[in-house]
């Protein structure tokens, strides 16, 4: 497996996506999410901080490199879209972009990723509707090339 690479400037937005062709071509094929929460042997229920709410998404593109892999640490919401009638699940260009103070608590800045390069934060709502976007919303993120 590849090295991680944090996403702490714009110039690494811009690497991630320029490496991986602004997800064009792209799929999500799985995604896993550990909260970090537990209970102890004494029924005592533990919360996991902050950092230990991470999300890892798998996409599979028909470029290379082929497999590649997100980790959004600091998970604050997640909006994944399933199955679409008269919709496929190809990306044809994601949107990723850091946002300040768009949520409340700490950090301030947090980054945003979005199957679609014209997402808007602003006009996100909790209607049910199709088309739909998937987005990501965390703390931090990292990646790593899987398979060239």
């Amino acid at each position: 497996m590849g090295n991680w690479y944090n996403v702490e400037t714009q110039k690494d937005i811009e690497q991630l996506m320029s490496i991986y062709g602004d997800f064009h071509d792209a799929c999500i094929v799985s995604t896993s999410f550990q909260s970090g929460a537990f209970v102890d042997d004494e029924h005592t229920m533990h919360f996991g901080s902050p950092e230990e709410h991470i999300l890892s998404v798998v996409f599979h593109c028909q470029w290379e490199p082929k497999i590649i892999e997100l980790q959004f640490i600091g998970l604050r919401k997640l909006h994944l879209v399933g199955w679409q009638d008269n919709y496929l699940c190809d990306i044809l260009e994601a949107y990723l972009s850091f946002h300040d103070n768009l949520l409340p608590g700490k950090p301030n800045r947090i980054i945003v990723w979005s199957n679609d390069s014209y997402f808007d934060v602003a006009k996100v709502s909790n209607a049910i509707q199709e088309p739909e976007d998937t987005y990501i919303i965390a703390n931090a993120l990292r990646w790593r090339i899987i398979k060239e």
